[in-house]
């Protein structure tokens, strides 16, 4: 691969990523526990 398509392979998996942690957080499936983040699949 290019890396023009490494770059747009990256920007593509963080949008997805950023998305499902908002989705989780929005519905309280994230806890902060101490110095741990533990998530509710």
């Amino acid at each position: 691969d290019a890396p023009e398509d490494l770059v747009r392979y990256g920007k593509d998996i963080e949008k997805a990523v950023l998305a499902r942690g908002l989705r989780y957080h929005l519905e309280d499936r994230v806890l902060v526990h101490g110095n741990k983040t533990v998530v509710f699949r």
